[in-house]
């Protein structure tokens, strides 16, 4: 019995030692991600779980991609302005980061033409993650934000930040499930794989279930499966917010005004809609929400659906994130906000 035992603990050693050597000789774990784990680095805090990786450069979701030195998407800045440069910085998830633009048509790179000028210079900083939440974005303007002395805050918010950000594995794959709690297996590519595998037999995987929303949803006039699967999403969340989510929620945007008061700082929310709200009959109760608690927090914040309902044209590249004609209706709006008294 025990010669049988030793056997099969040889044969599950040289497998697994086998398949680990293979998967990382063959990258899968960033090939079959679609999103390479190039550009994100582990983060400081539970609340601040990932960062963008400092000098890489690569391609994300089509477009080509930067990081400066400091963590921002864009080109080097110094840590302190030029003297008579006005700087922004801009917070924000993948929408503010501008997933599939280019660096040039994101909102931060609209706000810093249409407000600066060659006598009174503007500098936008891009400082969008994609996956974060209005805590994590308070988080990194604390840690990172007010070391680039900011004239100004813009967070932009979307209507799924009640979506807390995904965890940074060990072996730097963004994902919203549990580890194993078991160190060795947690920081194994080979494991990653085979609960990918897993996953994949039971139809879990994200491209899976887009599949089936696509299927199940089919298109009705310009709204894909996708979108009203969103749309379905916000209704049910926004008629009945879990108290937990909704109350992290709160708290951000509580403590995100305080952190203006206390440092003197003037921020403002821009709340981002979704394609799904471009229709006549949109539903904008996410927004209606979303401003109450700016109200009752002691928030300045403004809504883009309007703007981008009465632009009209596509706006969007899929359901929730902006094109670059998007990001300019954005840009033009926040600008107007940002030069009034």
């Amino acid at each position: 019995m025990r010669g049988i035992l030793a056997r099969w603990l040889v044969a599950i050693t040289i497998f697994g030692v086998t398949g680990e050597l293979l998967a990382r000789a063959t990258n899968l774990v960033d090939r079959l991600n679609g999103y390479g784990r190039s550009l994100y680095t582990a983060g400081p805090e539970p609340d601040l779980p990932y960062r963008l990786r400092p000098g890489v450069q690569t391609t994300y979701v089509g477009a080509p991609v930067r990081v400066d030195a400091l963590g921002f998407r864009g080109p080097e800045v110094a840590v302190a302005p030029a003297p008579g440069v006005r700087r922004i910085l801009v917070l924000g998830d993948s929408v503010v980061f501008g997933q599939g633009v280019r660096e040039d048509e994101t909102v931060s790179a609209v706000l810093a033409r249409t407000l600066g000028s060659a006598a009174a210079p503007v500098e936008a900083i891009n400082a969008g993650v994609p996956g974060y939440d209005t805590t994590a974005e308070l988080r990194l303007l604390a840690r990172a934000g007010m070391a680039l002395h900011p004239a100004a805050v813009v967070v932009g918010m979307s209507l799924n930040d009640y979506d807390p950000p995904p965890a940074y594995s060990p072996i730097g794959v963004l994902s919203y499930s549990s580890r194993l709690g078991i160190p060795l297996l947690d920081a194994s590519e080979f494991v990653t794989l085979l609960r990918w595998l897993w996953r994949w037999t039971r139809g879990a995987l994200g491209y899976q279930v887009l599949a089936r929303i696509e299927r199940d949803l089919p298109q009705a006039g310009p709204a894909t499966g996708l979108d009203r699967a969103v749309e379905s999403e916000h209704r049910r969340f926004y008629a009945a917010p879990p108290p937990e989510r909704w109350r992290r929620v709160v708290d951000a945007c509580a403590a995100l005004a305080a952190f203006g008061r206390e440092h003197a700082l003037p921020i403002l929310v821009a709340i981002f809609p979704e394609q799904y709200q471009m229709r006549a009959d949109a539903d904008v109760a996410p927004q209606r929400a979303l401003l109450d608690v700016c109200r009752q927090t002691g928030l300045t914040c403004l809504d883009l659906q309007p703007a981008f309902a009465a632009a009209g044209g596509t706006l969007f590249q899929d359901a929730q994130h902006p094109n670059a004609a998007g990001h300019a209706v954005a840009g033009a709006v926040i600008a107007a906000a940002l030069r009034a008294p």
